[in-house]
Protein backbone atom coordinates (compact mmCIF):
# COMPACT_ATOMS: atom_id res chain seq x y z
CA UNK A 1 0.00 0.00 0.00
CA UNK A 2 2.83 2.41 0.94
CA UNK A 3 4.68 1.69 -2.29
CA UNK A 4 1.49 2.24 -4.30
CA UNK A 5 0.90 5.59 -2.57
CA UNK A 6 4.51 6.64 -3.21
CA UNK A 7 4.18 5.76 -6.91
CA UNK A 8 0.98 7.83 -7.09
CA UNK A 9 2.65 10.81 -5.38
CA UNK A 10 5.64 10.59 -7.73
CA UNK A 11 3.40 10.30 -10.79
CA UNK A 12 1.39 13.39 -9.81
CA UNK A 13 4.54 15.35 -8.88
CA UNK A 14 6.11 14.47 -12.22
CA UNK A 15 3.02 15.69 -14.10
CA UNK A 16 2.92 18.95 -12.13
CA UNK A 17 6.65 19.48 -12.70
CA UNK A 18 6.26 18.97 -16.46
CA UNK A 19 3.34 21.40 -16.69
CA UNK A 20 5.15 23.98 -14.53
CA UNK A 21 8.36 23.95 -16.55
CA UNK A 22 6.53 24.19 -19.86
CA UNK A 23 4.22 26.86 -18.45
CA UNK A 24 7.18 29.03 -17.45
CA UNK A 25 8.94 28.53 -20.77
CA UNK A 26 5.83 29.50 -22.75
CA UNK A 27 5.09 32.52 -20.53
CA UNK A 28 8.68 33.76 -20.91
CA UNK A 29 8.39 33.41 -24.67
CA UNK A 30 5.10 35.30 -24.78
CA UNK A 31 6.38 38.09 -22.55
CA UNK A 32 9.58 38.48 -24.57
CA UNK A 33 7.58 38.70 -27.76
CA UNK A 34 4.85 40.91 -26.22
CA UNK A 35 6.66 43.09 -23.64
CA UNK A 36 4.68 44.69 -20.81
CA UNK A 37 2.95 43.37 -17.69
CA UNK A 38 -0.47 43.27 -19.38
CA UNK A 39 0.81 41.59 -22.54
CA UNK A 40 -1.07 38.34 -22.22
CA UNK A 41 -4.38 40.01 -21.40
CA UNK A 42 -3.96 42.44 -24.29
CA UNK A 43 -3.13 39.64 -26.69
CA UNK A 44 -6.49 37.86 -26.57
CA UNK A 45 -8.83 40.67 -27.70
CA UNK A 46 -6.49 41.49 -30.58
CA UNK A 47 -6.99 38.04 -32.09
CA UNK A 48 -10.62 38.78 -32.88
CA UNK A 49 -10.78 42.55 -32.92
CA UNK A 50 -7.90 43.41 -35.21
CA UNK A 51 -9.07 44.34 -38.70
CA UNK A 52 -6.83 43.38 -41.60
CA UNK A 53 -8.08 43.60 -45.16
CA UNK A 54 -5.52 41.01 -46.25
CA UNK A 55 -6.38 38.52 -43.50
CA UNK A 56 -8.22 35.26 -44.07
CA UNK A 57 -11.42 35.61 -42.07
CA UNK A 58 -12.82 32.62 -40.19
CA UNK A 59 -16.10 32.95 -38.31
CA UNK A 60 -16.47 31.35 -34.90
CA UNK A 61 -19.80 30.59 -33.19
CA UNK A 62 -20.11 29.50 -29.56
CA UNK A 63 -22.66 29.58 -26.75
CA UNK A 64 -21.83 32.17 -24.13
CA UNK A 65 -20.88 32.62 -21.35
CA UNK A 66 -20.40 28.98 -20.39
CA UNK A 67 -18.52 27.99 -23.54
CA UNK A 68 -15.97 30.79 -23.66
CA UNK A 69 -13.40 28.02 -23.30
CA UNK A 70 -14.27 26.89 -26.82
CA UNK A 71 -13.40 30.35 -28.11
CA UNK A 72 -10.22 30.36 -26.04
CA UNK A 73 -9.11 27.14 -27.71
CA UNK A 74 -9.68 28.71 -31.12
CA UNK A 75 -7.81 31.86 -30.07
CA UNK A 76 -4.79 29.83 -28.99
CA UNK A 77 -4.84 27.97 -32.31
CA UNK A 78 -5.09 31.27 -34.21
CA UNK A 79 -2.08 32.70 -32.40
CA UNK A 80 0.02 29.60 -33.02
CA UNK A 81 -0.98 29.34 -36.68
CA UNK A 82 -0.23 32.99 -37.32
CA UNK A 83 3.15 32.65 -35.62
CA UNK A 84 3.80 29.81 -38.08
CA UNK A 85 2.96 31.99 -41.09
CA UNK A 86 -0.82 31.76 -41.31
CA UNK A 87 -1.77 30.46 -44.75
CA UNK A 88 0.97 31.18 -47.31
CA UNK A 89 2.02 34.19 -45.27
CA UNK A 90 -1.52 35.56 -44.93
CA UNK A 91 -2.68 35.88 -41.30
CA UNK A 92 -5.84 34.34 -39.92
CA UNK A 93 -8.45 36.66 -38.42
CA UNK A 94 -10.90 35.01 -36.03
CA UNK A 95 -14.31 36.72 -36.00
CA UNK A 96 -16.23 35.37 -33.00
CA UNK A 97 -19.94 35.67 -32.31
CA UNK A 98 -21.46 34.51 -29.03
CA UNK A 99 -24.84 32.76 -28.82
CA UNK A 100 -26.47 34.06 -25.58
CA UNK A 101 -28.53 31.02 -24.55
CA UNK A 102 -29.79 32.50 -21.28
CA UNK A 103 -31.15 35.57 -23.09
CA UNK A 104 -33.25 33.30 -25.28
CA UNK A 105 -35.09 32.15 -22.16
CA UNK A 106 -35.17 35.43 -20.24
CA UNK A 107 -36.25 37.59 -23.19
CA UNK A 108 -38.30 35.03 -25.13
CA UNK A 109 -36.02 35.28 -28.17
CA UNK A 110 -36.35 32.77 -31.03
CA UNK A 111 -33.01 31.02 -30.73
CA UNK A 112 -32.88 29.44 -34.18
CA UNK A 113 -33.63 32.76 -35.89
CA UNK A 114 -30.97 34.47 -33.78
CA UNK A 115 -28.35 31.85 -34.63
CA UNK A 116 -29.29 31.93 -38.31
CA UNK A 117 -28.81 35.71 -38.23
CA UNK A 118 -25.33 35.35 -36.77
CA UNK A 119 -24.34 32.83 -39.45
CA UNK A 120 -25.65 35.06 -42.24
CA UNK A 121 -23.83 38.06 -40.77
CA UNK A 122 -20.55 36.15 -40.84
CA UNK A 123 -21.08 34.92 -44.41
CA UNK A 124 -22.66 37.96 -46.07
CA UNK A 125 -21.29 40.93 -44.14
CA UNK A 126 -17.94 39.67 -42.84
CA UNK A 127 -17.31 37.48 -45.91
CA UNK A 128 -15.65 34.72 -43.94
CA UNK A 129 -13.94 31.87 -45.77
CA UNK A 130 -15.22 29.27 -43.30
CA UNK A 131 -17.21 28.92 -40.09
CA UNK A 132 -16.02 27.04 -37.00
CA UNK A 133 -18.71 26.00 -34.51
CA UNK A 134 -21.23 26.13 -33.05
CA UNK A 135 -20.95 23.74 -30.13
CA UNK A 136 -24.63 22.78 -29.66
CA UNK A 137 -26.09 20.32 -32.14
CA UNK A 138 -29.45 22.12 -32.34
CA UNK A 139 -27.69 25.29 -33.49
CA UNK A 140 -25.15 23.45 -35.63
CA UNK A 141 -28.01 21.92 -37.66
CA UNK A 142 -29.34 25.43 -38.37
CA UNK A 143 -25.94 26.81 -39.34
CA UNK A 144 -25.19 23.71 -41.42
CA UNK A 145 -28.17 24.37 -43.67
CA UNK A 146 -27.08 27.99 -44.15
CA UNK A 147 -23.44 27.24 -44.99
CA UNK A 148 -24.51 24.50 -47.39
CA UNK A 149 -26.80 26.94 -49.21
CA UNK A 150 -23.98 29.50 -49.45
CA UNK A 151 -21.25 26.98 -50.24
CA UNK A 152 -19.09 27.88 -47.22
CA UNK A 153 -17.13 25.18 -45.32
CA UNK A 154 -18.11 24.59 -41.69
CA UNK A 155 -16.40 22.63 -38.92
CA UNK A 156 -18.65 22.15 -35.87
CA UNK A 157 -16.82 22.06 -32.55
CA UNK A 158 -18.44 19.96 -29.80
CA UNK A 159 -21.76 19.34 -31.56
CA UNK A 160 -22.22 15.55 -31.60
CA UNK A 161 -25.62 14.68 -33.09
CA UNK A 162 -25.11 12.84 -36.41
CA UNK A 163 -27.70 15.06 -38.13
CA UNK A 164 -25.36 18.05 -37.87
CA UNK A 165 -23.81 17.13 -41.22
CA UNK A 166 -27.09 16.13 -42.92
CA UNK A 167 -27.34 19.44 -44.81
CA UNK A 168 -24.56 18.46 -47.19
CA UNK A 169 -20.92 18.10 -48.07
CA UNK A 170 -19.74 21.48 -46.76
CA UNK A 171 -20.48 20.50 -43.13
CA UNK A 172 -17.96 18.62 -40.95
CA UNK A 173 -17.68 17.66 -37.27
CA UNK A 174 -14.62 17.82 -35.01
CA UNK A 175 -16.27 15.76 -32.25
CA UNK A 176 -17.34 12.13 -32.01
CA UNK A 177 -20.98 11.41 -32.82
CA UNK A 178 -23.69 10.42 -30.38
CA UNK A 179 -23.97 7.11 -32.24
CA UNK A 180 -20.76 6.21 -30.40
CA UNK A 181 -21.16 8.33 -27.26
CA UNK A 182 -24.54 6.78 -26.45
CA UNK A 183 -23.17 3.27 -26.98
CA UNK A 184 -20.12 4.03 -24.83
CA UNK A 185 -22.18 5.40 -21.94
CA UNK A 186 -24.61 2.47 -22.01
CA UNK A 187 -21.68 0.03 -21.91
CA UNK A 188 -20.04 2.00 -19.09
CA UNK A 189 -23.24 1.93 -17.02
CA UNK A 190 -23.70 -1.81 -17.52
CA UNK A 191 -20.12 -3.03 -17.30
CA UNK A 192 -18.27 -0.58 -15.08
CA UNK A 193 -21.07 0.53 -12.75
CA UNK A 194 -22.91 -2.79 -12.75
CA UNK A 195 -26.23 -1.05 -13.43
CA UNK A 196 -29.22 -3.18 -14.39
CA UNK A 197 -31.87 -0.45 -14.30
CA UNK A 198 -31.66 3.13 -15.53
CA UNK A 199 -33.71 6.32 -15.58
CA UNK A 200 -33.20 8.91 -18.33
CA UNK A 201 -33.69 12.66 -17.94
CA UNK A 202 -33.89 14.56 -21.24
CA UNK A 203 -34.03 18.18 -22.37
CA UNK A 204 -37.19 18.14 -24.50
CA UNK A 205 -37.00 19.67 -27.96
CA UNK A 206 -33.21 19.66 -28.15
CA UNK A 207 -31.73 17.66 -31.05
CA UNK A 208 -28.65 16.63 -29.07
CA UNK A 209 -30.34 15.67 -25.81
CA UNK A 210 -33.22 13.75 -27.36
CA UNK A 211 -31.00 11.91 -29.84
CA UNK A 212 -28.36 10.92 -27.29
CA UNK A 213 -30.92 9.79 -24.73
CA UNK A 214 -32.59 7.56 -27.31
CA UNK A 215 -29.28 6.02 -28.38
CA UNK A 216 -28.47 5.27 -24.74
CA UNK A 217 -31.92 3.76 -24.14
CA UNK A 218 -31.68 1.51 -27.22
CA UNK A 219 -28.21 0.23 -26.33
CA UNK A 220 -28.79 -0.13 -22.60
CA UNK A 221 -31.88 -2.26 -23.28
CA UNK A 222 -30.22 -4.23 -26.08
CA UNK A 223 -27.50 -5.42 -23.71
CA UNK A 224 -29.69 -6.56 -20.85
CA UNK A 225 -30.51 -3.35 -19.00
CA UNK A 226 -33.99 -2.00 -18.27
CA UNK A 227 -34.99 1.65 -18.58
CA UNK A 228 -37.50 2.10 -15.75
CA UNK A 229 -38.18 5.84 -16.16
CA UNK A 230 -37.94 8.17 -19.17
CA UNK A 231 -38.56 11.78 -18.10
CA UNK A 232 -38.42 15.14 -19.92
CA UNK A 233 -38.10 18.80 -18.99
CA UNK A 234 -37.86 22.02 -21.01
CA UNK A 235 -35.29 24.84 -21.19
CA UNK A 236 -35.62 27.26 -18.29
CA UNK A 237 -37.30 24.79 -15.92
CA UNK A 238 -36.28 25.21 -12.28
CA UNK A 239 -38.56 22.69 -10.57
CA UNK A 240 -38.00 19.01 -11.40
CA UNK A 241 -40.13 17.55 -8.60
CA UNK A 242 -42.54 15.70 -10.90
CA UNK A 243 -39.80 14.05 -12.96
CA UNK A 244 -37.62 13.22 -9.97
CA UNK A 245 -40.50 11.80 -7.95
CA UNK A 246 -41.29 9.41 -10.80
CA UNK A 247 -37.62 8.44 -10.98
CA UNK A 248 -37.43 7.89 -7.22
CA UNK A 249 -40.46 5.58 -7.36
CA UNK A 250 -38.79 3.55 -10.13
CA UNK A 251 -35.62 3.19 -7.97
CA UNK A 252 -33.06 2.96 -10.81
CA UNK A 253 -29.41 2.04 -10.34
CA UNK A 254 -28.26 5.01 -12.42
CA UNK A 255 -29.74 8.20 -13.90
CA UNK A 256 -28.53 9.29 -17.34
CA UNK A 257 -28.98 13.04 -17.87
CA UNK A 258 -28.23 14.64 -21.24
CA UNK A 259 -29.08 18.28 -20.59
CA UNK A 260 -27.19 21.53 -20.12
CA UNK A 261 -26.30 24.19 -17.58
CA UNK A 262 -28.25 25.49 -15.63
CA UNK A 263 -30.91 22.74 -15.62
CA UNK A 264 -28.55 19.81 -14.98
CA UNK A 265 -27.04 21.05 -11.69
CA UNK A 266 -30.45 22.19 -10.46
CA UNK A 267 -31.90 18.76 -11.20
CA UNK A 268 -29.05 16.95 -9.44
CA UNK A 269 -29.33 19.20 -6.39
CA UNK A 270 -33.07 18.64 -6.09
CA UNK A 271 -32.64 14.90 -6.58
CA UNK A 272 -30.13 14.67 -3.73
CA UNK A 273 -31.32 17.33 -1.30
CA UNK A 274 -35.11 17.36 -1.74
CA UNK A 275 -36.14 13.96 -3.12
CA UNK A 276 -33.43 11.88 -1.46
CA UNK A 277 -32.35 9.99 -4.58
CA UNK A 278 -29.06 8.13 -4.08
CA UNK A 279 -28.68 6.56 -7.54
CA UNK A 280 -25.49 7.43 -9.43
CA UNK A 281 -25.88 10.23 -11.95
CA UNK A 282 -24.07 9.83 -15.25
CA UNK A 283 -24.00 12.57 -17.84
CA UNK A 284 -22.87 13.34 -21.35
CA UNK A 285 -20.27 15.69 -22.82
CA UNK A 286 -22.63 18.64 -22.27
CA UNK A 287 -21.68 18.30 -18.58
CA UNK A 288 -18.04 19.09 -19.41
CA UNK A 289 -18.55 22.72 -18.51
CA UNK A 290 -16.62 24.96 -16.12
CA UNK A 291 -19.92 26.07 -14.55
CA UNK A 292 -20.99 22.53 -13.54
CA UNK A 293 -19.24 22.19 -10.18
CA UNK A 294 -19.89 25.75 -8.92
CA UNK A 295 -23.58 25.42 -9.83
CA UNK A 296 -24.17 21.92 -8.46
CA UNK A 297 -21.97 21.98 -5.36
CA UNK A 298 -21.46 18.81 -3.33
CA UNK A 299 -24.59 17.22 -4.81
CA UNK A 300 -22.72 16.38 -8.00
CA UNK A 301 -20.00 14.37 -6.18
CA UNK A 302 -19.78 10.76 -7.29
CA UNK A 303 -21.19 11.46 -10.74
CA UNK A 304 -19.59 10.39 -14.02
CA UNK A 305 -19.82 12.04 -17.42
CA UNK A 306 -18.36 11.69 -20.90
CA UNK A 307 -16.07 14.08 -22.72
CA UNK A 308 -13.87 14.25 -25.78
CA UNK A 309 -10.73 15.22 -23.87
CA UNK A 310 -9.07 15.16 -20.47
CA UNK A 311 -5.91 17.03 -19.54
CA UNK A 312 -5.61 14.66 -16.56
CA UNK A 313 -5.00 11.59 -18.71
CA UNK A 314 -1.58 9.99 -18.63
CA UNK A 315 0.96 11.61 -21.01
CA UNK A 316 1.16 8.32 -22.90
CA UNK A 317 -2.60 8.49 -23.53
CA UNK A 318 -2.58 12.18 -24.44
CA UNK A 319 0.24 12.10 -26.96
CA UNK A 320 2.87 14.79 -27.47
CA UNK A 321 0.68 17.20 -29.47
CA UNK A 322 -2.10 17.07 -26.89
CA UNK A 323 0.41 17.56 -24.07
CA UNK A 324 1.78 20.64 -25.80
CA UNK A 325 -1.76 21.94 -26.21
CA UNK A 326 -2.44 21.53 -22.48
CA UNK A 327 0.79 23.34 -21.61
CA UNK A 328 0.15 26.24 -24.00
CA UNK A 329 -3.50 26.64 -23.02
CA UNK A 330 -2.69 26.55 -19.30
CA UNK A 331 0.01 29.18 -19.77
CA UNK A 332 -2.21 31.45 -21.83
CA UNK A 333 -5.42 31.29 -19.80
CA UNK A 334 -4.34 30.19 -16.34
CA UNK A 335 -6.59 27.14 -16.30
CA UNK A 336 -6.41 23.56 -17.57
CA UNK A 337 -8.40 23.02 -20.80
CA UNK A 338 -11.50 20.84 -20.97
CA UNK A 339 -13.27 19.15 -23.88
CA UNK A 340 -14.79 22.37 -25.21
CA UNK A 341 -11.42 24.12 -25.32
CA UNK A 342 -9.83 21.12 -27.03
CA UNK A 343 -12.47 21.00 -29.77
CA UNK A 344 -12.37 24.76 -30.34
CA UNK A 345 -8.62 24.39 -30.82
CA UNK A 346 -8.85 21.36 -33.10
CA UNK A 347 -11.72 22.63 -35.24
CA UNK A 348 -9.89 25.86 -36.07
CA UNK A 349 -6.67 23.99 -36.85
CA UNK A 350 -8.46 21.46 -39.05
CA UNK A 351 -9.86 24.27 -41.21
CA UNK A 352 -6.55 26.14 -41.50
CA UNK A 353 -4.57 22.99 -42.25
CA UNK A 354 -7.06 22.23 -45.05
CA UNK A 355 -6.52 25.77 -46.38
CA UNK A 356 -2.77 25.23 -46.36
CA UNK A 357 -3.11 22.04 -48.40
CA UNK A 358 -5.58 23.50 -50.89
CA UNK A 359 -4.47 24.73 -54.32
CA UNK A 360 -6.49 27.89 -53.73
CA UNK A 361 -8.80 29.34 -51.10
CA UNK A 362 -12.06 28.75 -52.89
CA UNK A 363 -14.73 27.12 -50.70
CA UNK A 364 -14.73 23.99 -52.86
CA UNK A 365 -10.96 23.54 -52.56
CA UNK A 366 -11.11 23.97 -48.78
CA UNK A 367 -14.02 21.52 -48.52
CA UNK A 368 -12.15 18.93 -50.58
CA UNK A 369 -9.12 19.15 -48.32
CA UNK A 370 -11.24 18.88 -45.19
CA UNK A 371 -12.72 15.68 -46.58
CA UNK A 372 -9.19 14.45 -47.34
CA UNK A 373 -7.98 14.96 -43.74
CA UNK A 374 -5.85 12.04 -42.60
CA UNK A 375 -4.22 11.37 -39.23
CA UNK A 376 -4.77 14.83 -37.77
CA UNK A 377 -3.04 15.19 -34.39
CA UNK A 378 -3.77 18.06 -32.04
CA UNK A 379 -5.60 18.14 -28.73
CA UNK A 380 -7.41 15.06 -30.05
CA UNK A 381 -6.68 12.66 -32.90
CA UNK A 382 -8.71 12.25 -36.09
CA UNK A 383 -7.83 9.43 -38.45
CA UNK A 384 -10.10 10.77 -41.19
CA UNK A 385 -13.70 11.38 -42.28
CA UNK A 386 -16.32 9.02 -43.64
CA UNK A 387 -18.87 9.81 -46.34
CA UNK A 388 -21.04 11.65 -43.79
CA UNK A 389 -18.16 13.88 -42.63
CA UNK A 390 -18.13 12.03 -39.30
CA UNK A 391 -15.00 10.82 -37.57
CA UNK A 392 -14.27 7.97 -35.18
CA UNK A 393 -12.86 9.20 -31.85
CA UNK A 394 -12.37 7.92 -28.33
CA UNK A 395 -14.65 8.89 -25.42
CA UNK A 396 -13.18 10.02 -22.10
CA UNK A 397 -15.06 9.24 -18.87
CA UNK A 398 -14.63 11.78 -16.07
CA UNK A 399 -15.49 11.36 -12.38
CA UNK A 400 -16.45 14.10 -9.91
CA UNK A 401 -14.62 13.50 -6.63
CA UNK A 402 -14.69 15.96 -3.71
CA UNK A 403 -15.66 18.83 -5.95
CA UNK A 404 -13.01 18.11 -8.58
CA UNK A 405 -13.33 16.59 -12.04
CA UNK A 406 -10.90 13.70 -12.48
CA UNK A 407 -9.95 11.48 -15.40
CA UNK A 408 -11.51 8.03 -14.98
CA UNK A 409 -10.97 6.01 -18.17
CA UNK A 410 -10.67 6.12 -21.94
CA UNK A 411 -13.06 4.19 -24.21
CA UNK A 412 -11.74 3.56 -27.71
CA UNK A 413 -14.13 3.24 -30.69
Amino acid sequence: MIHQEMREIFRNWNKVFFYTVNYLVLIMGILLFFPGCEAVQQLLPSLSDTSDEDAIKIGFLYTTPNRNNSRHGAELATMQLNEAGGVSGIPIQLIARGIPTQRFINENINDTEYVAGLALELIVEEEVSAIVGPNRSTYAVVVGEIVQNHGIPMMATSATNPSVTAAGDFVFMAAFTDDFQGVAMAAFALQDLGARTAAVLTHKGDVYSEGLSQTFIDNFAAHGGEVVADEFYTAGDTDFTTQLTAIAEAAPDIIFSTGFIPEVPLGVQQAREEIGITATFIGSDSWDNVALIPAAGAAIDGSFFSSSFSAEAEPSDLGEDAYQFVTAYTAMFGTVPDGGAALGYDALRLVVQAMRRADDLTPTAIREQLAATMNYSGATFISGYDENRHTSKSVVIKHVVNGEVQFHKLIEP
